[in-house]
C-alpha cells in the first residue's frame, strides 16, 4: 500500500519537466558520444549489423503507434479521470512502456547490444523515479479506485488477459496530433546515426570504441 509520507511532496508538473530535461540531456550526451562509438559487427558480421538495425527501425514505428494509441484513450483527461482501459488496462503506464521500446530502436540504429542496453537503462531509471511521483499523485487524487488499479495492472510488464476496450471514445485530437509528433523525434535517429556512419567511411571521424 502507498504512504503519503512515503515519497516527499512535489508539484507533478516539476517533475515532468525535470523527466523531459533530464531526458534532452541524457540524448545529448548520447549524441555527442555516438561520434566516436562504433559497432564491432560493422566490420565482423554485416549480417548482424544490419539485423539489429532493422529491427531498431521496427520498434520505433511500435513506439509511434503505440504512444499514439494511448493518447486516443487519454482523451486529455489523465490527471481528471482514471483510465484503465485500452492500453492501460494492460499496464499502468503504457507511454512510458513505449518510450523505453522507442529508446531501445534508437539505440538499436547503433547496431550495439551495449548502446541498447545502455539507453533502455538510462531511460529506465528517469522514468522509475517519475513514475513513482506520479502513482503517489494519482493516489491522493482517486484514493481507493486507484489503489485498486495498482493491485491489479502491472507496472512495466503487460497483463494481456486483463484487457479492456472502450465502445466510445472521448478523442482529443490536438492531443494525438501532438503525441504522434513527438513520437516521430525518434525517426531522427535513423538519418542521424546513417550520416555518422557515412562520415567514417569518408574518414571523417574517427572509431575509437568498439562496442559488441
Amino acid at each position: 500500500m502507498y504512504s503519503s509520507s512515503s515519497i516527499p511532496p512535489l508539484r507533478l508538473g516539476n517533475v515532468q519537466a525535470l523527466r523531459r530535461q533530464v531526458l534532452v540531456l541524457f540524448m545529448s550526451v548520447l549524441a555527442v558520444a555516438l561520434l566516436f562509438v562504433c559497432s564491432i559487427w560493422s566490420h565482423t558480421h554485416p549480417l548482424i549489423y544490419a539485423t539489429i538495425e532493422h529491427i531498431g527501425i521496427l520498434l520505433i514505428f511500435v513506439c509511434i503507434f503505440g504512444r499514439s494509441w494511448c493518447a486516443l484513450f487519454i482523451g486529455g483527461n489523465k490527471k481528471a479521470t482514471l483510465i484503465e482501459t485500452g492500453p492501460y488496462s494492460l499496464v499502468r503506464n503504457p507511454l512510458y512502456v513505449f518510450t523505453l521500446v522507442g529508446a531501445a530502436g534508437v539505440g538499436a540504429q547503433t547496431s550495439s547490444i551495449v548502446v541498447i542496453a545502455f539507453c533502455v537503462a538510462t531511460t529506465t531509471v528517469v522514468f522509475v523515479i517519475v513514475i513513482r511521483r506520479e502513482e503517489q499523485f494519482l493516489l491522493d487524487r482517486f484514493g481507493a479506485p486507484y489503489e485498486a488499479y495498482l493491485k491489479r495492472v502491472p507496472r512495466f510488464i503487460p497483463s494481456f488477459k486483463a484487457y479492456q476496450s472502450e465502445q466510445q471514445l472521448t478523442i482529443n485530437l490536438r492531443l494525438v496530433r501532438r503525441t504522434f509528433i513527438e513520437a516521430c523525434y525518434f525517426l531522427v535517429a535513423i538519418p542521424a546515426i546513417d550520416a555518422i556512419e557515412l562520415a567514417r567511411e569518408y574518414g571523417w571521424l574517427p572509431e575509437l570504441i568498439h562496442l559488441p
